[in-house]
């Protein structure tokens, strides 16, 4: 048994996971449409359904849990019979003081709650999670500890949809906005898990090792890479559509390696957001977004984006290339992988036949205006780079150095000259990326003696924002992600210093004295201030030096 699809629905609008005005709208279109309402809710704003689970629990005031990570002890498991379980979807967690906690997916069923009150002798505290997570907990801890039949359970390749599996994890995926799907052979069987605002947690499924095996084989025949071997890496990528009512599609760049047990498979989901890509959704401070759009529209030079895989250099690149694109342009761009694609915009992939610079010497010969380059990885492909920048055409590409000023070193490092480097560069920009705090549960405190030090404001009084966790970020406190960044506009007179072969320490103190360098801990200070992110993530990410 489980909460009804209308009752799910109500919770969620009580607490304000969702507009009434847009569940109307929405309820129109699953008529028409003749879909399920609370499928395309879910679709719509990218929820999965724990999260209408945890908003049921908030209303009811109980907690919410996931059974899965949890190991009730033998003696709880052994009193209730597996039958009644599975069929009413409940299972025992922990003796406390005051009873037994039980896990449901029906807090209102009184009549199984009244039934389990006898069984255990007790009273009975309740706690809600979802069903599949109940049905895969279920399946682990009380066939082990229950008498009589044991019930099987659909884990062989035969009596599990491989197609819908992977379509179930891949949806799950997209709506908890992960980044990564991670599948990993264990012991148990397969162990998936996604990554979502830079964390990794886990998505239930009790598949076995056959099961793991079907699956990752057919991942590999959708990406386009050899079954047959099993004891060497391999790269490929693939194009996945989701049904209706979700009905988007993206791409997924797929990598599998040989481990101890078998196979993994990473699978990163790339672009789900390309339409909607903005230079305002990327949380640059109005003061920085204004200094950007001016070196983006700049008819000539080199922008640079610096940070470490993953901190949204590429997101940022392509939103500025979203923001220039027109018709009188001519935008051409050199990545490894396509990781948005976008309308309007000549995108080339480099591989075996082609390298960076290779590509980067043809699309010259294509009369472009802008020229985008996916990453500077050695002397041939920065010096094209930076010549095309002297030439007339406005360049992107990215770096990955720790700090701003840090990328002149690496450039002059890799053999680029340093009246070249200083000739052509508009701005360097060092990325991070660090969970923003769910604006539905944060937490308000005022900050300790240590965190006015560490946030500069000496003895005034200051008020910062901590994690809680709500149905809204699906307990984890956290909605989303934004950038940090430390930001480094040229002028003439820091292109003179580079020129000259000036040091990094050098071009930091020039550039502070005469405000063109923004560092990234004061950047994230404003953030922490302004309750956008909790001071434990800026101090993840970056270190207050200046």
């Amino acid at each position: 048994m489980a909460l009804a699809a209308e009752q799910l629905i109500d919770a969620a609008v009580r607490q304000r996971l969702i507009e009434a005005e847009t569940l109307a709208e929405l309820r129109v279109e699953a008529r028409r449409k003749r879909v399920d309402l609370l499928g395309i809710v879910s679709a719509h704003y990218r929820l999965p359904v724990s999260a209408f689970y945890q908003a049921a629990a908030e209303l009811r005031e109980l907690p919410f849990v996931n059974p899965i990570s949890l190991t009730p002890p033998a003696s709880l498991l052994k009193r209730i019979p597996q039958a009644l379980a599975r069929r009413k979807l409940i299972m025992p967690l922990e003796e406390k003081e005051g009873g037994v906690l039980v896990a449901t997916a029906d807090p209102d069923d009184r009549a199984t709650l009244d039934s389990l009150q006898r069984l255990f002798g007790q009273p009975i505290q309740l706690a809600v999670a979802e069903p599949e997570a109940l049905n895969v907990a279920i399946s682990r801890n009380l066939s082990a500890h229950t008498s009589g039949a044991v019930m099987a359970t659909p884990n062989t390749v035969t009596d599990t949809d491989l197609v819908e599996l992977l379509n179930a994890i891949v949806k799950e995926a997209f709506l908890r906005r992960a980044s990564d799907i991670h599948m990993m052979q264990e012991e148990h069987g397969l162990r998936v898990r996604l990554r979502v605002d830079g964390k990794l947690q886990d998505y239930h499924t009790d598949a076995d090792a056959s099961v793991a095996n079907g699956l990752i084989s057919r991942i590999k025949v959708l990406s386009n890479l050899d079954i047959a071997e099993q004891r060497e890496p391999q790269d490929g990528g693939m194009s996945f559509h989701l049904a209706p009512p979700i009905d988007t599609e993206f791409n997924i760049r797929v990598a599998t390696a040989p481990t101890r047990l078998g196979e993994r498979v990473t699978m990163r989901l790339l672009g789900q957001e390309a339409e909607t890509l903005t230079l305002t959704k990327i949380g640059m401070s109005d003061a920085d977004m204004i200094e950007f759009r001016k070196a983006i529209r700049k008819p000539f030079g080199m922008i640079l984006l610096t940070g470490p895989t993953g901190s949204g250099k590429s997101t940022t690149l392509f939103a500025a290339l979203q923001e220039i694109k027109s018709p009188e342009l001519n935008i051409m761009t050199v990545e490894d992988p396509i990781e948005y694609v976008m309308d309007g915009i000549s995108q080339i992939q480099t591989g075996h036949k082609i390298s960076f610079a290779g590509a980067l010497r043809s699309l010259l010969r294509h009369d472009p205006d802008v020229l985008m380059v996916g990453e500077i990885r050695d002397e041939e492909t920065a010096d094209v780079a930076l010549k095309a920048a002297m030439t007339g055409h406005l360049v992107f590409s990215t770096l990955h150095t720790n700090t701003a000023a840090a990328s002149i070193t690496r450039l002059a490092d890799i053999g680029c000259e340093p009246y070249l480097i200083g000739a052509t560069m508009n701005a360097v920009i060092a990325q991070r990326l660090v969970r923003r705090l769910c604006p539905h549960c944060r937490s308000a405190k005022a900050a300790t003696a240590e965190e006015r030090d560490l946030l500069d404001q000496g003895n005034k009084e200051t008020i910062i924002y901590e994690p809680v966790g709500c149905a809204a970020c699906q307990g984890r406190g956290y909605r989303g992600r934004m950038g940090l960044f430390e930001t480094l506009w040229f002028d003439e007179n820091l292109s003179k210093l580079v020129s000259k072969g000036g040091s990094e320490e050098e071009l930091e103190a020039q550039a502070l004295q005469c405000g063109r360098l923004k560092p990234m801990w004061r950047d994230g200070t404003i953030k922490v201030l302004a309750g956008e992110i909790s001071l434990a993530e800026l101090q993840n990410v970056a270190v207050k030096r200046h």
